[in-house]
């Protein structure tokens, strides 16, 4: 539950802030670890840095202007792969900060990077890989969602982490579309 009113502050607090922020920007969140975010070895649970990450997409998407530009045109994004990295642990009742941004788009997926910082140093990564979907069910591109928000960005080269994630999905389809023909 203390992650709904999470969610909701973020939310009531990206949609009403005046700072916007370019497709290419870094959002931030700031947090600290509560004990109902620490597992039984007393550090924040594993599970928690998805979560929290998910949270950063939510404040980048509103404070990036996609969000508007997504509910008119009837788009939302479908998370399709994460990776995660911890190099070290945040426990209670640690302060900590989200760094949020997209770091590249390929013809069908974007990759959004959520740095997990204390005291200038990164102790978590939560990599994210998705794609945009519409309610008519019409196939649509990142590009898509760019020209939409009116941005000229041009997209900086996929890190290897993310290319890993998005070669592990095409193999995964492959996969279950070989497995369907012999069927």
């Amino acid at each position: 539950m203390n992650l709904f009113f999470r969610l909701l502050f973020v939310f009531i607090r990206a949609t009403m802030s005046k700072r916007r922020i370019g497709l290419l920007d870094h959002a931030r969140l700031k947090y600290r670890v509560w004990l109902t975010d620490q597992d039984m070895f007393a550090h924040m649970t594993n599970s928690r840095y998805m979560s929290f990450a998910d949270l950063g997409t939510v404040n980048y998407i509103i404070r990036s202007g996609c969000w508007r530009t997504m509910r008119k045109l009837g788009w939302f994004p479908v998370i399709c792969g994460q990776s995660m990295t911890i190099t070290r642990m945040l426990k209670t009742p640690q302060k900590f900060e989200i760094v949020s941004n997209l770091v590249g788009w390929d013809d069908t997926y974007v990759g959004i990077s959520h740095k997990f910082m204390r005291d200038g140093r990164q102790h978590a990564e939560v990599r994210v890989i998705a794609k945009f979907a519409s309610s008519d069910r019409k196939r649509l591109m990142p590009q898509d969602m760019i020209d939409a928000v009116g941005s000229s960005a041009v997209s900086p080269p996929m890190p290897a982490a993310f290319q890993d994630i998005i070669d592990e999905l095409t193999a995964a389809k492959t996969a279950q579309i070989q497995g369907h023909k012999t069927t």
